[in-house]
This record gives C-alpha cells, sequence and structure tokens, in this order.
C-alpha cells in the first residue's frame, strides 16, 4: 500500500543526503537539471515538487554550534518519507557531540557521539530505522572509477582522508547495497540525474 502524499495529498518534498564538498558536480545536475523537470511534471497534475539539501543552507554560526544535525533530523522528519541519499568516496564530518536535547528524543542517537558521521546518521534516521520509507527513498553509489578518471591533484577533494572513515564508509555502502531499498550505481554526475529522473517519474506516476 502507498502511504498518501505529504499534507494535503498534492505535495512531494524530498530530503537531498550527502557529503559536501564532494559532491557538488551531483548537486548541480540535480538542482539545474533533474529538479525542474519533476518539478514541472507535478504541476501538470496538480501537485507541488521541492527539494531540501541542507549542505547549501547551514550556515557556518549553526554549525559553531552544533546546531547541523538537529536541523537536518528535523527537516527529514518534515520531509518524510522522500529521501535521496548520494554516497562517493567521503564519510563525511563526525560530530564530537551529539546535543542532549536531541539524544532525549531519539534515544538510540546516544552512542553515536564521535562514531558516525552526519550523513550515516541522516541515512539511519531517515531510511534504515523508518520502514515507512519503503518505495519513497533511493540511494546512488557513485562508481570509485569516475573519480579515479580525475586529475591526480583533483582527486583529493574525493577521497576519504583516513583509514577509520573509508572502513565506515564501506560499511555503510554494504549496509545500504543490502537494505532491501532501491540503490543504483553511478558513472558520472549526468548517470545520477539520469536515474534520479527515471526514478521519480516513476514515483511520480505511481502516486
Amino acid at each position: 500500500m502507498i502511504p498518501p502524499m505529504q499534507a494535503d495529498g498534492r505535495a512531494i518534498r524530498v530530503f537531498v543526503s550527502s557529503t559536501f564538498r564532494d559532491m557538488q558536480a551531483e548537486r548541480d545536475e540535480l538542482v539545474k537539471r533533474v529538479f525542474p523537470q519533476l518539478r514541472r511534471l507535478c504541476e501538470q497534475r496538480g501537485v507541488s515538487w521541492s527539494e531540501v539539501d541542507l549542505r547549501w543552507g547551514v550556515t557556518d554560526e549553526q554549525a559553531a554550534e552544533g546546531a547541523v544535525l538537529p536541523i537536518c533530523l528535523a527537516e527529514i522528519d518534515r520531509t518524510r518519507p522522500y529521501f535521496i541519499g548520494l554516497l562517493g568516496q567521503r564519510y563525511g564530518w563526525v560530530p564530537d557531540e551529539i546535543p542532549a536535547s536531541l539524544v532525549e528524543q531519539l534515544g538510540w542517537l546516544g552512542e553515536e557521539a564521535g562514531k558516525r558521521s552526519v550523513t550515516e546518521l541522516e541515512i539511519l534516521h531517515g531510511v534504515l530505522n523508518n520502514p515507512e520509507a519503503a518505495g519513497h527513498a533511493y540511494f546512488y553509489l557513485r562508481d570509485p572509477a569516475w573519480v579515479g578518471s580525475l586529475p591526480e591533484d583533483a582527486r583529493v577533494v574525493f577521497v576519504e582522508p583516513t583509514p577509520d572513515g573509508a572502513s565506515k564508509l564501506e560499511a555503510l555502502r554494504e549496509r545500504v547495497r543490502t537494505s532491501g531499498f532501491p540503490v543504483a550505481d553511478y558513472t558520472s554526475p549526468e548517470a545520477l540525474g539520469d536515474a534520479v529522473l527515471a526514478d521519480f517519474t516513476a514515483l511520480i506516476d505511481r502516486l
């Protein structure tokens, strides 16, 4: 059974989760080419489309105050059950502390400070710990060969710098692959765009 769309049933609001610096080409592809097409498709059916990508919207001040994770998880709650998870070759920022109020609200976060990246916590909160996301959440994993095709001096931005982070990233990618949620590998930002467009066009048709 397909749950109703958000709010009055005529809105799709999608959370986009990924690391930041290494995913700018993917974000540009989605924001400039793919999401406008999906927005027009929705408008033709009397449905509103919007996407939430907080890597563009969180200020340095909020990051310094430790507000990044609470903001991200709250937005995931507002966009449920729609979720796009992008994983490349970086694990992402691991917060040293998790606000006590957030731990009180979400008890499972109590043991995660200093262990998991914000990106992994988003994936856990939005999808892997939430069975209702079934049929509305999609993962896209970048082929490492794309990074390998870049000039050597450009690769540093795209590669996880620590062995611990690389190990955690590999475990996360494997958990995503075996989660039962749709997972697609992509070889370039353009290929990602094509996959997202096809998946969400089909989802809009189904809804």
